[in-house]
């Protein structure tokens, strides 16, 4: 059977950013949708209010799948979930047919003009920002993003199958799946070393990833990188690239430049150069597109941001930033921006390690990176899909940071440590559960508690 030819689709995971995404764009067409997932949260909350089934114990999971007939049904799991799963070990046994969303997806994809955005670090602000530009322009696409569009409230947008936006995922090589008509490359930092223990390996499948690309296909890479294709970046001798770029309080300003043309000026939501430069990716994709440059500026202008991503949640009495960044790369990112931004402020981070794999494989790094903020706060390891490493926590890490204004905070201990705080600018930063105190942390600010 082709992926959309079953009648009951079964979703192992159910809650992740892109599993909820597929699982939603099932629904569009009307499919029968159920799933599993350990936790309960807004996302599978948003499912559950949509119409899809979502189950929370093992008993419940079982129970759904005893009523669905193996040949009308396939389940769909990530890679995040291991073989040894008592549910997959049934479906398996019970012969329905099985399939990693990777595949999955690709089926979908693969048969319409794939975009493809891969990179360690952007790849949801490049696809959001392209989403937005195409559906400005009513063109006839789906993007499947890892993030919530503030503007659609969702990690979907369908609007027709001529065009598929798609983040390619270099996590246990996923990205690999994909015959893209176009690639975006924003960038190749080490990570995932579990899965391809140097960089040199992450690189070479960089390069295996070009070669999928179908017949008169394009690159798009930064300027750092060589893939052939087109540059954009900060050079001028970049295809595409920045000029005059200033930092505001809360947008980053700048002009859009290739060798023949100045494209205008623009003025953008998210700020931070990283941002600026996501935005630009997004434009010359859509150039290629043959769009109109100036609508195309409009629409990146429009563009309301992602949750997480550089998300300015309160503004005053003191301004509190939201991000995903969970990479030393990343955290990088953003400290460089809050300092150029915020020059005489003082600011205190808020840092969820996630998983213990990268934590140990970039202890230094992250030490680096987070001693720049002028206070820190460390939360425990996020363990997300992995065991404890002995020997590494929080704790080791705090050791190794080079600055005096750090401590290890416990999670009940939080808002207690911030009531007394009186630093003007408080960045939450991490991809594990500390998303989920944000909305503390704004009631406390707007309550003038702190």
């Amino acid at each position: 059977m082709k992926s959309l030819e079953y009648k009951n689709y079964f979703f192992v995971g159910i809650g992740g950013i892109g599993m909820s995404a597929l699982a939603k764009y099932l629904h569009y067409y009307k499919k029968n949708i159920l799933g599993y997932d350990k936790v309960q949260t807004n996302l599978t909350k948003k499912l559950v209010n949509s119409g899809i089934g979502v189950s929370y114990t093992l008993k419940e999971s079982m129970s759904d799948l005893i009523r669905l007939n193996p040949k009308n049904t396939i389940i769909i799991y990530t890679p995040a979930i291991s073989n040894d799963n008592k549910i997959l070990e049934y479906c398996y046994d019970k012969k329905f047919t099985v399939i990693k969303r990777a595949k999955f997806l690709s089926e979908i994809v693969n048969n319409g003009y794939c975009i493809a955005i891969s990179g360690t670090h952007g790849k949801t602000t490049i696809s959001s920002i392209l989403s937005h530009i195409l559906f400005q322009f009513n063109l006839e696409f789906t993007s499947f993003v890892g993030g919530i569009m503030n503007d659609y409230g969702s990690n979907l947008i369908v609007n027709g199958n001529k065009f598929f936006i798609v983040e390619a995922d270099e996590f246990d090589k996923s990205f690999l799946e994909l015959k893209p008509n176009m690639i975006c490359i924003n960038n190749i930092d080490s990570d995932h070393l579990d899965i391809y223990e140097n960089y040199q390996n992450l690189k070479n499948t960089f390069k295996a990833f070009t070669g999928n690309l179908k017949r008169d296909g394009i690159i798009f890479h930064n300027e750092n990188l060589e893939f052939g294709g087109y540059k954009y970046g900060l050079s001028d001798k970049s295809d595409y690239y920045i000029d005059e770029l200033f930092h505001g309080p809360f947008e980053t300003d700048f002009e859009i430049k290739s060798e023949k043309n100045n494209f205008g000026k623009v003025v953008f939501g998210m700020p931070g150069k990283h941002n600026a430069l996501n935005a630009l990716a997004a434009f010359s994709i859509a150039v290629k597109l043959n769009l109109n440059p100036k609508k195309i500026i409009n629409a990146i202008e429009s563009f309301s941001g992602i949750e997480r991503r550089f998300s300015i949640i309160t503004k005053s009495p003191k301004i509190l930033i939201d991000d995903y960044a969970h990479h030393p790369n990343e955290i990088k990112s953003i400290v460089d921006s809050v300092k150029i931004m915020y020059p005489k402020k003082s600011n205190l981070v808020i840092f969820q390690p996630h998983l213990f794999s990268r934590t140990k494989d970039f202890m230094i790094e992250f030490a680096r990176a987070l001693e720049k903020f002028d206070k820190i706060f460390l939360l425990n390891i996020y363990p997300a899909r992995e065991k404890p490493i002995p020997g590494i926590d929080s704790t080791k890490l705090l050791k190794i940071i080079e600055n005096d204004n750090k401590k290890i905070i416990n999670d009940g201990e939080l808002i207690e440590n911030l009531e007394i705080d009186d630093s003007d600018i408080i960045i939450t930063l991490g991809a594990g559960d500390i998303s989920e105190k944000v909305e503390s942390i704004k009631k406390l600010i707007l309550q003038n508690a702190i």
